[in-house]
């Protein structure tokens, strides 16, 4: 018998009669095609997955035959493929620490076997090492879900199902056609008094119908429910129930079903509150739907049902997929990749997977962490802005537990791992080598320093031809692209009590003239008060000749006109004083007004060292160009609505402004040259792609400064 198979430890367990525990059944189930076998321990409401080969020596357990006696007939016949003698003993811890097992043997073989096995993480560490999920279990549930289950049935099944698909299908179509105003202002209705003593109530409703959900779909297919309690969700409480039973049925829709029974009731109420809150008016009922559509909607999308978080959509996933315990074992083959591949720790067993599931593990582990990271962090952004003491509080707890934490104990692994003893110079060497590679990346390698935004090719402001004067346009401005000079009349108003305006104000000034002539010879001194009134009577029949004049619109350049509809549209429409009648397009345009985002002006103005624009529809061409001149001061109104976001831009636009052209962060404008480079004209109000660039810097430099700005933008700190 080859010597791998084994272990000096082995006289200890060898005399062991281990059975199975009573409150513990086997169910046979197939994942990926594959035979495992699940141990369902009923007392804890916990299912344990093993191989065939593990259940070669459990299912030989029987109270009676030792330990040593089941291995040798399994290396008499299964030669090779029977375990050796340390897999065996890793397996009695295994099933030692989950209390599956009883056995009668010496006082210190529990210790023994913890020396293969770290002790299960108990209920409080997992609190302390948890800030999203600190459970409190107070009740055993199974016998009221059993009295009820003939009430909620009907419902468990497709008529349910086909209920939720017409009612969430409504719902969103709802929320569709209502975006603008839901979203309006929401960070400020989230996190308002009275929308979060709103959530006091109506989430933990909320959520014991989620757990509800998950413990009748539980018992209508056969499992038990043993614990329900309360459950502090980012601190705030909320019931749960442990459906884990689930992990047992046979059947993986079965499995998936009870997982996503908490999405299904969450989604139903939120698209059910999406409907009230269409239609109610402002006021109690309508702040409760608001509430519920972001607690059922928002907080599904976002962190119950997505599948990166280790929440319902996760376990749906995995049941869809037939891969259990997927996010931990997806860890633990990127930690067995590192160490066989650049550690070289050849004798490390790879952790047993399908081809199909290594490469979901490949991609999922880093995603997840990238996502629990952007979740965490983004919640803590959300919550400092209005509560900054909890909002840090989080953030600082999230990176605790999701760098430093993890990072020291790596660290110990390379450090202390029985395992990596052969390699560990070599383990070592990439550990501290890879830290220090990274670091010096981010402190000492230059890289490219750029800020990246938007534009338009600029009309200048002489170019619009407007109604000087109210009134009726009577001659029709020249056809679409005809050619114009300057002072060229382009359209005729007619405003038809003007010249009756006219002719008062002339018979005012003849009445004012005599009156003056008789006046300088009867009285002298009601004449000089006559002379004013008559200057006042000159003064406005001027206006009024100017007003007239201005009904005549001229062209303000040379170029091509280009009205604002066809020119027959335009014949007898009324024009109000400043009204838009067309454009006067320049030959060529001059000038691309750039809109500068307040966090990259001070590298616009300090650092700049070159500029290169990329016209929309020909992104593959770059053109340098320079800047002509800047706004100095501040604002927060665009140039142009198609910088906004309503007009597909990347400056978010103020929620309520129809045209488009107010943004929420202020901005600076800047005007630079056409690129001579461009042999066509580019069309006036295309959208144009800058980048200011400011030479290298260190990317933990670059890094520092957005977490510097942030910090100053979110905390004014």
């Amino acid at each position: 018998m080859a010597e791998r198979f084994l272990s000096q430890l082995w006289y200890r367990v060898e005399g062991l009669t281990p059975r199975l525990r009573v409150h513990v059944t086997v169910h046979r189930h197939r994942y990926r095609g594959q035979p495992w076998y699940v141990l369902h321990d009923h007392a804890s409401a916990r299912v344990h997955r093993f191989t065939p080969a593990a259940y070669m020596v459990i299912g030989r357990f029987d109270g009676q035959t030792t330990v040593g006696a089941i291995w040798s007939e399994l290396a008499e016949t299964h030669d090779a493929d029977a375990p050796s003698q340390d897999e065996v003993i890793q397996l009695l811890a295994t099933l030692h620490q989950n209390d599956l097992i009883h056995y009668a043997g010496t006082p210190d073989v529990a210790d023994l076997l913890d020396r293969y096995r770290k002790k299960s993480t108990e209920l409080f560490k997992q609190n302390l090492t948890n800030p999203v999920s600190i459970r409190i279990p107070l009740w055993d549930p199974d016998a009221f879900l059993t009295r009820t289950l003939p009430a909620v049935r009907p419902f468990l099944g497709w008529v349910g199902l086909l209920l939720w698909l017409a009612v969430v299908t409504w719902g969103g179509l709802t929320a569709a056609q209502n975006w603008q105003a839901l979203t309006r202002d929401i960070t400020d209705q989230l996190l308002s008094a009275q929308n979060l003593l709103i959530s006091l109530v109506s989430y933990p409703l909320l959520k014991a119908l989620h757990e509800l959900a998950h413990g009748y779909l539980t018992k209508v297919r056969g499992g038990e429910v043993r614990d329900m309690g309360i459950m502090f969700l980012v601190f705030f409480p909320v019931p749960y129930v442990d459906a884990s039973a689930a992990a047992a049925f046979r059947n993986r829709w079965d499995r998936a079903a009870v997982s996503a029974g908490g999405i299904f009731i969450e989604t139903f109420a939120a698209a059910v509150a999406m409907v009230i809150w269409a239609s109610a008016e402002p006021g109690a009922i309508r702040a409760i739907a608001f509430n519920i559509v972001m607690i059922g909607g928002l907080s599904t999308l976002v962190v119950n049902g997505n599948p990166l978080l280790k929440f319902d959509g996760y376990y749906v996933l995995s049941d869809l997929i037939e891969s259990p315990n997927f996010g931990t074992r997806a860890n633990k083959y990127w930690g067995w990749l590192i160490q066989h591949r650049l550690f070289r720790a050849r004798q490390l067993k790879e952790p047993v997977a399908t081809p199909g599931e290594r490469r979901w593990f490949l991609v999922y582990a880093p995603a997840a962490f990238v996502y629990r990271m952007v979740v965490m962090l983004g919640i803590a952004l959300f919550v400092a802005g209005k509560y900054y003491f909890v909002g840090i509080l989080i953030a600082a707890w999230s990176i605790f537990n999701a760098l430093i934490k993890p990072g020291f104990k790596h660290l110990r692994h390379v450090l202390t791992a029985p395992g990596l003893r052969k390699v560990r110079g070599r383990a070592k060497a990439w550990t501290f080598g890879s830290i220090a590679a990274v670091l010096a990346l981010l402190l000492f390698l230059p890289l490219p320093l750029r800020t990246d935004t938007e534009g338009v090719v600029w009309l200048p402001k002489t170019a619009h031809v407007r109604a000087r004067a109210p009134g009726f346009l009577d001659l029709v401005p020249p056809a679409r692209g005809a050619a114009v000079t300057p002072g060229e009349t382009l359209a005729e108003m007619s405003l038809p009590t003007l010249d009756a305006r006219l002719e008062e104000l002339r018979w005012r000034e003849e009445e004012q003239r005599r009156r003056l002539g008789v006046a300088e010879i009867a009285d002298r001194g009601r004449a000089e008060v006559i002379r004013l009134e008559l200057e006042d009577a000159r003064a406005e029949l001027a206006r009024e000749m100017a007003r007239r004049q201005d009904l005549t619109v001229r062209s303000p350049l040379a170029g091509t006109f280009q009205p604002v509809a066809p020119p027959g549209d335009l014949a007898g429409r009324w024009f109000a004083e400043g009204d838009l009648i067309g454009y006067v397009l320049p030959p060529r345009p001059e000038v691309l007004r750039v809109v500068v985002p307040q966090a990259d002006i001070a590298l616009v103005r300090e650092r700049l060292e070159r500029v290169e624009v990329r016209l929309a529809g020909h992104l593959s061409d770059r053109h340098e160009t320079r800047v002509l001149r800047a706004v100095p001061q501040a604002t927060t109104t665009l140039p142009s609505p198609v910088l906004g976001s309503l007009g597909g831009g990347r400056f978010l636009s103020l929620p309520g402004d129809e045209a488009g052209t107010e943004t929420t962060e202020a901005v600076f404008i800047y005007d630079l040259a056409v690129p001579e480079t461009l042999t066509e004209a580019p069309p006036y109000g295309l959208r144009v792609h800058v980048r200011f660039d400011h030479g290298t810097e260190p990317a933990g430099a670059q890094v520092w400064r957005r977490v510097r700005q942030l910090f100053i933008e979110r905390f004014n700190a």
